[in-house]
C-alpha cells in the first residue's frame, strides 16, 4: 500500500509540474500570434495613411488645376472679344519699285502732267500758261500707262496696305480699308494739281485711299446677302490697282482708257450655286469717283459672274448712269453713259488666261468706243514665268449730240480724229526669294488715226510725232 501511495504521489507531482510547462507554451504561441496580428494591423494602418496622404495630394493638385482653369477662363472671358477679332483680321501688304525707259528718249515737255507737250519748241519754257513744273519725261506714256510716266527714271510704284475682316454666318459684320503711297497714288486720286509730285517732285509721299467700306451679311435665305457701303474697288475688268496681283508691270489700254478704278456707294451681292450676283448704286461712273456726286442722279452698277469650277469663270458687268465714262467733264442729268464689260478666265497649273472686252457709249451722241484684250501666263519653272498681253481699242467720233461734231471719244487727240490703238506687252517674272519677285517688260503701242501727224501722236526728243512707241520696264515687288 505504501508503495502504491508513493507511485500515485509521483504521478501527481509529475502532472503538477508538467501543467505550467504546457500552459507557458500556449501563452507564447498566443502572444506570437497577437504580435503578428498587431504588426499586420500596423502595416495596414501605415498603407492607409500613405493612401490618404496620396489622395490628399491629388486633391490639392486637382483644386490647383481648377483654380488655374477658372483664372484662365476669367482672363479668356476678358480678352475673348479682342482675340476673336484679331484672329478674323486679314492683312496684306506689298512694296513695288520700278525703272522705265522710253526708247523715243522724249525730252521734258509735259510740265503740267496732262500727257501733252507744253514745250513743243524745246526751249525749256512751257508754251502754254498752265504749266506747273511737274517735270515729267512722259512722251505719251501718261495716257497709256499713267502709273509709269517718267522716262529714264527710278520710282516707288506703290506701298500698299490692306486690312479687313470678311463677313461670315457667325460674324456678320465686316470692314475693309486700303491705302497706298507712291506714283500710283499720285495719279489715281490727287492728280497733278494737289499732289506732292506737283509741288516738290515727290511722288513717293503721295497717298490714295482706294477702299474704305463696311459690310453686313444679312441673314436672308440661301447664303444671305452681303451689303457693302463706302468706297470699293470696281468689279469691272481683269486688271487691278495692286501691282502685286497683275501679270504685267503696266496696266493695259482697256484699264487706262475705258474702265473705272473704284466706286463710292452701296452694293448688295449674293453667291448661290457658283453664280455671284452684284447690284449697286454709286455716285459716279467715270474715273473721278472719289468726289461727291455732281448731279441729282446716281449711276448703277451690276455684275453676274459664273464659276462652275476652279478652272473657268465668266462674268458680265454693266455701269450706267448720268455720268460720262471717260475723262470729259459732263455733269448734266440727261447725258447718260454706259459701259458693258465681259470677262472670261481660265486657270490650270500649266497655263492661265483671261480675255476682256468693253463697249462704252454716250446716249444722244454717236460717240462710242470699244476694245478687247487677251493675256496669258505660262510658268516655265517653279520660279520663272512668262506673260503676254495683246490689245486693240478704237473709237467712233461724234457726229451729233453732246459732243461737238468730229470729237474723238478717246482722250488721245483733238477733234476730227477717229483712233485705233494696238498694244502688245511681254513680261518675264522671276521669284528671287520667297515673296520677292523681279519683273522685266517690253511694251509696244501703235496709234492709227484718220489724220496722221500732229501733237496727238507719240513724241520724240525733238518734239516731232511718231505713230508708235516702245518702252522697257523693270520692277521689283515684295508682297505678303
Amino acid at each position: 500500500m505504501r508503495t502504491v501511495g508513493k507511485l500515485v504521489g509521483l504521478v501527481a507531482t509529475s502532472a503538477l509540474v508538467a501543467m505550467p510547462a504546457f500552459a507557458s507554451s500556449d501563452v507564447d504561441d498566443e502572444l506570437a500570434e497577437m504580435r503578428d496580428l498587431v504588426k499586420g494591423l500596423e502595416q495596414k494602418v501605415d498603407a492607409q495613411q500613405e493612401q490618404i496622404e496620396h489622395q490628399s495630394g491629388m486633391l490639392e493638385d486637382a483644386q490647383k488645376v481648377v483654380r488655374e482653369e477658372r483664372q484662365q477662363q476669367h482672363e479668356k472671358g476678358t480678352l475673348s472679344g479682342m482675340s476673336e477679332f484679331w484672329q478674323a483680321i486679314d492683312v496684306n501688304m506689298s512694296v513695288a519699285g520700278s525703272y522705265a525707259y522710253n526708247f523715243h528718249n522724249p525730252s521734258t515737255t509735259d510740265f503740267d502732267g496732262d500727257g501733252f507737250p507744253d514745250d513743243v519748241d524745246g526751249d525749256g519754257v512751257p508754251d502754254s500758261s498752265n504749266g506747273s513744273g511737274a517735270g515729267m519725261n512722259a512722251g505719251r506714256s501718261l495716257l497709256f500707262y499713267p502709273f509709269h510716266p517718267d522716262h529714264n527714271s527710278f520710282q516707288v510704284d506703290q506701298v500698299w496696305f490692306d486690312i479687313g475682316k470678311e463677313t461670315t454666318a457667325e460674324s456678320r459684320a465686316g470692314f475693309h480699308f486700303t491705302v497706298l503711297y507712291g506714283t500710283t497714288a499720285a495719279f489715281l486720286g490727287q492728280g497733278t494739281t494737289l499732289s506732292r509730285r506737283t509741288f516738290d517732285d515727290d511722288s513717293t509721299s503721295d497717298y490714295y485711299v482706294h477702299q474704305a467700306y463696311v459690310n453686313w451679311l444679312a441673314p436672308l435665305p440661301g447664303e444671305g446677302v452681303d451689303f457693302t457701303f463706302g468706297k470699293f474697288a470696281t468689279p469691272i475688268g481683269a486688271e487691278v490697282a495692286d501691282a502685286s496681283k497683275n501679270w504685267n508691270i503696266t496696266r493695259g489700254n482697256l484699264y487706262n482708257l475705258l474702265q473705272p478704278i473704284d466706286h463710292l456707294g452701296l452694293t448688295a451681292s449674293t453667291d448661290r450655286h457658283g453664280c455671284d450676283r452684284d447690284a449697286g448704286v454709286v455716285n459716279q461712273g467715270n474715273l473721278n469717283t472719289s468726289s461727291p456726286d455732281v448731279n441729282s442722279e446716281k449711276s448703277y452698277l451690276g455684275k453676274i459672274a459664273f464659276a462652275p469650277n476652279d478652272m473657268f469663270s465668266i462674268a458680265t458687268a454693266v455701269l450706267y448712269g448720268a455720268e460720262n465714262a471717260t475723262v470729259f467733264d459732263i455733269h448734266a442729268n440727261s447725258d447718260r453713259t454706259g459701259l458693258l464689260d465681259l470677262l472670261a478666265t481660265f486657270n490650270t497649273d500649266a497655263f492661265s488666261l483671261w480675255a476682256n472686252a468693253d463697249y462704252a457709249w454716250v446716249e444722244g451722241s454717236s460717240a462710242s468706243a470699244w476694245g478687247a484684250a487677251i493675256a496669258g501666263q505660262v510658268p516655265l519653272t517653279e520660279v520663272f514665268s512668262a506673260a503676254l498681253r495683246l490689245e486693240y481699242v478704237r473709237d467712233k467720233e461724234a457726229k451729233t449730240g453732246i459732243f461737238a461734231p468730229g470729237t474723238s471719244f478717246l482722250p488721245i487727240g483733238p477733234p476730227n480724229r477717229h483712233s485705233e490703238i494696238y498694244g502688245a506687252t511681254g513680261t518675264l517674272a522671276y521669284e528671287l526669294a520667297e515673296n520677292l519677285t523681279l519683273k522685266t517688260e517690253v511694251r509696244y503701242d501703235k496709234v492709227k488715226q484718220d489724220t496722221e501727224g500732229g501733237p496727238d501722236e507719240f513724241f520724240t526728243n525733238t518734239g516731232s510725232g511718231a505713230d508708235d512707241q516702245v518702252v522697257g520696264l523693270a520692277q521689283v515687288v515684295y508682297a505678303f
